[in-house]
């Protein structure tokens, strides 16, 4: 999301917001509600003002785009993150496309695709690259704060090269732990991944289940069109390593959040390291007759950039 630093530095200021949901569905009470905090959120932002998001964010508030290399961890460090950022944003509109908003007791998870827009002086429209987004909102004290935020761009290829730091310690026991036994799902499912079986996820996901990564122009809707969207990927993917890095977990009554840092590794004949690929991952879990199964995904390449021709969001 940290659109400033590439995009719209320096750009006039005018109001267009365009609120789209999708047409065969109104929008309940509650997506209405957390799209107006959005869109608050989001009128302060291209105006300069970033800290519109920081009083809808709760103190656990975890936080990535594609121009970090690790997340925002915390209120503090994301109001010292977007205090950097004031005076710097500025643009004239804002389109949201098919927001959805998706609720688990005290959990909503609202998805949308996001692009910015500026009047050129010969009044067309000129968009900037597309966004996918994903808020995972709790209800704290009877209002909804913002637990975790994902942004990525839609369509979006890999850098060249990025640095990624990575801690050296010791890794507690986490078994018994729910952040022990959402791993033990994901690791399992990755494993049948990295060997050509993309469908793991799809066995441990919800019929209702909503999904984006790097390769989908948006929200993939419902197991089948996970499924048919995995279809599409098996026997093609192979790596030889996978590292699950610095994992958190946000756990509200029966949902949790689960977040990492992912690299997929390739290797040459004598162990040495062919390639590496580093990816952020938001998974949302709901715990169903006794079971955690994945609610939404958003997959998303660390440092990613828009492909060329992915202006536009659907």
């Amino acid at each position: 999301m940290n659109l400033s630093k590439t995009l719209l530095a320096g750009f006039a200021s005018t109001l267009a917001v365009v609120a789209a949901s999708d047409a065969a569905e109104e929008p309940s009470a509650i997506e209405r509600e957390l799209m107006g905090l959005e869109n608050g959120a989001m009128e302060r932002w291209r105006n300069g003002d970033p800290m519109g998001w920081a009083e809808i964010a709760a103190p656990e508030a975890t936080y990535v785009d594609p121009g970090l290399t690790k997340p925002v961890v915390g209120h503090d460090e994301y109001s010292r993150y977007l205090e950097a950022l004031k005076g710097k944003i500025h643009y004239q509109g804002s389109e949201y496309s098919h927001p959805k908003a998706a609720v688990y007791g005290d959990v909503a998870v609202l998805t949308y695709s996001y692009q910015a827009t500026d009047r050129e002086p010969n009044g067309t429209t000129r968009r900037y690259p597309a966004w996918n987004t994903t808020e995972v909102y709790a209800r704290l004290n009877g209002a909804w704060k913002i637990i975790h935020t994902h942004w990525s761009h839609i369509r979006h290829i890999a850098p060249d090269r990025v640095e990624v730091p990575v801690p050296v310690s010791r890794i507690p026991d986490e078994k018994a732990s729910v952040l022990g036994e959402l791993l033990r799902l994901e690791a399992a499912a990755m494993e049948r991944y990295r060997k050509g079986d993309p469908l793991g996820f799809a066995d441990i996901s919800i019929p209702a289940v909503t999904y984006f990564d790097s390769r989908t122009s948006g929200r993939v809707e419902g197991l089948a069109a996970l499924k048919a969207e995995m279809a599409q990927r098996t026997g093609k993917i192979h790596y030889d390593v996978m590292d699950f890095v610095e994992p958190i977990v946000q756990v509200h009554g029966d949902a949790a959040v689960l977040f990492y840092r992912f690299f997929s590794t390739s290797l040459r004949p004598d162990g040495s390291v062919a390639g590496r690929t580093a990816w952020n991952c938001s998974e949302v879990f709901a715990k169903i007759d006794g079971q955690w199964r994945i609610v939404h995904t958003h997959w998303s390449l660390i440092g990613g950039r828009p492909e060329q021709g992915t202006a536009s969001a659907n």
